[in-house]
């Protein structure tokens, strides 16, 4: 099977076909961050690799059998002429769908923030399937309605997929849209009982630096004060697991007032605060949690006011930061792949599990496209 993937990161869709058993060729990979293409070297082989999608000739590639694209998120310029590649035109998805027009890869895969659904009132997405399915394809089994004289004509599927309903314990929404070259009945994976608790992603013996500073515990501890005053029912504890706080009109996850202790999503905003949800226990001292997963992560740059990625601990009165080698397990990478990437600043490595599709996502939906269609 040849595959191609554009925004590559460091490979999520390379490594579900790897885990499953299901050969392929890397015809290419394509990224403009540099180290993102180190970390992706270091863990695969592809036989090129471009560094701008804008650059590339795609004449140039032999036909693909898998195109994977995890594109930014742009407004497009709809003066409602409905002028299809035009109203594009500029942004990286007009990239990604000039691509597909050329190679004609046999299936693709795109995702993307669950927000593109509403992205300019739900324009954005409109014409992304409308310009994947004119000209003879369907939508979700439905024929498209041409709107576009230049549309791709695939069959495309899509849905919004939860990563913590495939078995790995962080809240992570995304858009994933799967384009089929010839008609094909296609059903999205049947979600997964979650069996993994954030505890079992967590390392033991932390190195000091991913503490945050007596300051900060101070803050935390007496905002935690503030929501037990609030709330007669609760009791701080010594140890907690944090959400996050902040407006979310200014970016990040936009999750607020989390109480359920699942991650919040690792993207590429930036978080303003916290919001501490404490692991509360009983007189017994057992944990009263609900479902264990980690709060969504963010893979912006690491400090104590950018903390949208981090999942933290008191114990003892000490929080920390999740490490990368955490955030890594959270987007479905195993440990012994983490350990391959080498120099690479934790930074780097915070942003490219945040940049990631999840592993076990794209792996769930291979299996329905190439083992198993039921």
């Amino acid at each position: 099977m040849k595959i191609g993937t554009d925004f590559s990161g460091i490979g999520s869709p390379e490594m579900a076909l790897k885990y499953l058993g299901i050969n392929f060729d890397s015809i290419f990979a394509c990224d403009i961050d540099k180290y993102a293409r180190q970390s992706f070297e270091q863990l695969h082989k592809s036989k090129t690799f471009y560094n701008d999608i804008t650059a590339r000739n795609h004449k140039e590639v032999e036909q693909l059998d898998l195109y994977v694209a995890g594109f930014p998120c742009q407004s497009f310029s709809v003066s409602g002429k409905r002028k299809g590649f035009e109203e594009t035109r500029g942004t990286l998805f007009f990239n990604v769908a000039e691509f597909i027009k050329e190679n004609q890869p046999k299936t693709f895969i795109l995702e993307n923030v669950k927000g593109l659904l509403s992205h300019d009132k739900g324009r954005t997405f409109q014409t992304i399937v409308d310009i994947l399915s004119n000209g003879g394809g369907t939508q979700n089994g439905q024929i498209s309605l041409d709107m576009f004289e230049d549309g791709l004509g695939y069959h495309i599927y899509w849905k919004v997929l939860n990563t913590k309903k495939y078995g790995i314990p962080q809240n992570r929404e995304r858009i994933f849209i799967v384009g089929f070259k010839n008609f094909r009945d296609f059903n999205f994976p049947k979600e997964i009982p979650l069996k993994l608790k954030l505890g079992d992603m967590l390392q033991d013996n932390i190195n000091s630096k991913y503490y945050l500073s007596d300051k900060v515990v101070k803050r935390i501890e007496d905002n935690l004060k503030e929501k037990d005053k609030e709330n007669n029912n609760y009791q701080i504890r010594t140890h907690y697991l944090g959400g996050r706080k902040g407006d979310n009109k200014k970016g990040g996850t936009g999750h607020l007032c989390k109480t359920d202790d699942t991650s919040y999503c690792l993207d590429t905003g930036n978080s303003q605060a916290i919001e501490w949800v404490a692991d509360f226990r009983n007189d017994e001292g057992l944990r009263i949690r609900k479902d264990n997963v980690s709060p969504c992560l963010a893979a912006c740059k690491s400090s104590e006011k950018e903390l949208s990625r981090m999942t933290t601990l008191i114990k003892q009165k000490k929080i920390r930061r999740l490490t990368p080698l955490e955030c890594w397990r959270l987007q479905g990478f195993r440990d012994e792949d983490f350990f391959t990437v080498k120099d690479v600043s934790d930074t780097q490595l915070y942003k490219q599990a945040g940049n990631s599709i999840t592993v076990n996502v794209l792996m769930e939906i291979f299996k329905k496209i190439y083992v198993n269609n039921k």
